[in-house]
């Protein structure tokens, strides 16, 4: 095969690659908004009462007149059919983000967190260390932008050392958080040792650390690279409570 056959194959693959490449995400991005579509249109269909009345396997969610329909929330072939665990987090997530539904959240917020309470929609042993950003997009309740804010301040850390550290995730649900963090599973092995490869980029952008504490650490992990915890706790320039913050993130030698 001569070298213009050769150039234009790869020419009609990289083409190829690429239109394929379109349109699985366009795809993805219908099925993603006709899903929230379906949530909102849910959503409609639950109008407080003045009186929310406790839900149970006999009861229905009456919707009062309002700006939206009303009718019952109810499965036409169950008429006391309950919301599945799934899908009251999912109107839980929606309710959070509607600027409508703040209004509404002080009366539902209880009762659809009781039917999550029951059975946690997250799968067991989330490795959040280890998850890629697909997966963590599957995940209820978690979009795009919620799996690259997790994503992103995993690597400004260098993986979590605790499930509550996702509680410091600026622009975090709390509520996303308080039904994930339970499931979670550390992998402690995956943490980047500060101290074992000086980086001053990844010092400075490491959320515990800064510019600031990067121009005292930097020198002084270079300076002691056989760190012990005597050595440590004898810096000077951080507090107790900082130091104990980056622990987890050095190698110390005995």
């Amino acid at each position: 095969m001569d070298r213009v056959a050769v150039l234009g194959l790869r020419k009609n693959i990289t083409q190829g690659s690429f239109w394929f490449a379109i349109t699985t995400l366009s795809i993805l991005g219908i099925v993603r908004c006709h899903s929230q579509a379906q949530r909102l249109k849910v959503l409609t269909t639950l109008q407080v009462p003045k009186e929310f009345p406790k839900y149970t396997n006999k009861t229905r969610w009456k919707v009062p007149h309002h700006k939206y329909k009303t009718q019952y929330w109810a499965n036409k072939s169950n008429p006391t059919k309950p919301l599945s665990n799934k899908l009251a987090f999912a109107l839980l997530m929606e309710l959070r983000k509607s600027k409508e539904g703040k209004n509404h959240l002080q009366y539902l917020q209880p009762q659809l967190t009781e039917i999550v309470n029951r059975k946690n929609p997250f799968p067991t042993n989330i490795n959040i260390n280890k998850i890629d950003s697909s997966s963590l997009d599957e995940l209820p309740g978690i979009g795009p932008s919620t799996a690259r804010r997790i994503l992103k301040y995993r690597e400004k850390l260098g993986g979590f050392y605790t499930a509550s550290q996702l509680i410091e995730i600026p622009k975090i649900d709390t509520t996303l958080i308080e039904f994930l963090v339970p499931k979670i599973n550390i992998d402690m092995s995956t943490l980047v040792m500060l101290n074992e490869k000086v980086d001053y980029k990844q010092l400075y952008k490491h959320p515990y650390i800064g510019p600031n504490k990067a121009k005292i650490l930097g020198p002084f992990f270079t300076q002691h690279p056989q760190l012990t915890k005597r050595i440590w706790h004898d810096l000077q320039g951080l507090t107790v409570e900082e130091k104990l913050k980056l622990e987890p993130y050095l190698r110390f030698r005995e």
